[in-house]
């Protein structure tokens, strides 16, 4: 009778741990189908936000109304598509936290493009009326007024920054690598960064004459709580060489606006890592230290009436530098791959520097655009035919950014060099270029 009962029991045992794995082994699968699921929606979303983000008019009448619609018009549109995309972009970063597209929708939280104006719907009649004048030039005294009166949600813009402080938070304190983490922190202060910007362009300030001293002080006041978390973060990701990139382009950024903080910002850089600085052995303020020393130097050098002076390693590796093609005409030609009519131009160059690069005409391209850009440059010049030697002026083996040096804000921007490397024309393009050649080869005598 025991050994019967004992049978049973131990039967029933084995049921209950057949079963028990069964129940194990469905709930595994459930929470694998769920995670499939939750995956293949998450690719979905993904492509969504992906697709969304290079088509900011889906049709016609709708880009039409975005680009030549009136100021408030304008706006309108624009913020309407931001909002949705940021609204998309939050969704996806509290649904996937643990998806691979993760950084990159965070990034694209923060992306400019996509950054919204939020303009409350009710404005009073007064600010309508100023806003729903057409779209002006940039310099216009009525676009400075409508920027400074364009109204803003201010609950809403402030939900947005917290939202975006929490995100970057979240993210700085996972398990993520370094490199990722700074690009995060970059996004975050280069949102501040455009929000502050924004308000400082819509100033109306004359900087020469007697008030050139106040504008000077208050420019150094304006960005300095941006150098000091330029600061920090380099004290804190010292160890990542591409904090060079950043720091040049941050002193690039402010002295299109403040030329005067390009000197005492490259000091405070040298002071900061050198020697005294227990970092001062670390890549980053290696980098930087190197960058600090050579922008101080060329920032001595900027003048027309001396010989110019820039080196470089080119995209194809040919070694650059002007003093050694003194004795040669040489032309400059800075440019962007945003630049159309930089781009148009280039088979007219080509056509000069075959005609004349025997009788000793040079043409180097300095691009503004970074390492991303390498591709589309190369794409670029084999289709125009140019052949001359091109730099990424903003690549992160650049430790001078000319485009930032010589404060170029508009293009085509295209210098002639004389035979002693000083600077005789700063438009030598077009019809114009071929005759400036041959004067200053001294072919027309």
């Amino acid at each position: 009778m025991k050994l019967k009962t004992y049978s049973i029991v131990l039967t029933v045992h084995i049921i209950l741990i057949f079963n028990s794995c069964s129940k194990s082994e469905i709930k595994d699968k459930v929470v694998q189908k769920k995670t499939t699921t939750l995956s293949a929606q998450a690719e979905i979303d993904f492509k969504k936000i992906d697709s969304l983000k290079n088509c900011f008019c889906d049709y016609p009448e709708e880009c039409e109304r975005y680009e030549n619609g009136t100021f408030l018009e304008s706006r309108r549109f624009k913020d309407k598509v931001a909002k949705n995309l940021m609204r998309l972009s939050e969704t996806f970063l509290d649904s996937y936290p643990e998806d691979p597209h993760y950084n990159e929708v965070l990034k694209f939280f923060f992306n400019m493009t996509f950054e919204p104006l939020f303009i409350p719907e009710k404005i009073s009649d007064s600010v309508t009326v100023l806003l729903s004048k057409d779209n002006l030039k940039y310099t216009s005294p009525i676009l400075l007024q409508q920027l400074r009166a364009l109204p803003k949600d201010k609950q809403a813009s402030n939900d947005w920054l917290e939202k975006g402080q929490e995100l970057a938070e979240k993210f700085l304190n996972s398990n993520a690598p370094l490199e990722r983490k700074l690009e995060i922190e970059i996004a975050l202060l280069a949102r501040d960064f455009r929000s502050a910007l924004l308000q400082y362009q819509s100033l109306d300030m004359q900087k020469e004459g007697v008030e050139a001293g106040f504008w000077e002080r208050f420019d150094k006041d304006y960005w300095e709580s941006f150098r000091l978390r330029i600061n920090d973060l380099l004290e804190k990701y010292s160890d990542l060489e591409v904090m060079g990139s950043y720091v040049q382009q941050f002193i690039g950024l402010v002295k299109k606006f403040s030329p005067t903080l390009a000197e005492p910002y490259w000091k405070g850089f040298l002071k900061l890592t050198d020697t005294s600085n227990t970092l001062s052995n670390s890549k980053g303020f290696k980098i930087v230290h190197n960058m600090a020393k050579k922008n101080l130097k060329a920032l001595k050098s900027v003048d027309d009436a001396k010989p110019l002076d820039i080196a470089f390693t080119a995209i194809d590796g040919s070694k650059i530098d002007l003093a050694n093609m003194r004795g040669k005409v040489v032309l400059i030609d800075f440019w962007t791959i945003s630049c159309g009519p930089c781009i148009k131009e280039m088979p007219y160059t080509q056509t000069m520097y075959d005609k004349y690069r025997s009788q000793g005409f040079e043409v180097i391209g300095i691009a503004g655009n970074d390492d991303s850009a390498k591709e589309r440059v190369q794409k670029i010049i084999k289709k125009q035919h140019a052949t001359w030697p091109q730099y990424l002026d903003n690549g992160k083996n650049a430790t001078i950014s000319y485009h930032s040096l010589y404060n170029i804000k508009s293009y085509p921007t295209v210098w002639l060099l004389n035979k002693e490397g000083k600077i005789v024309d700063k438009n030598a393009r077009g019809m114009r270029l071929e005759p400036l050649i041959r004067k200053y080869l001294g072919l027309d005598k």
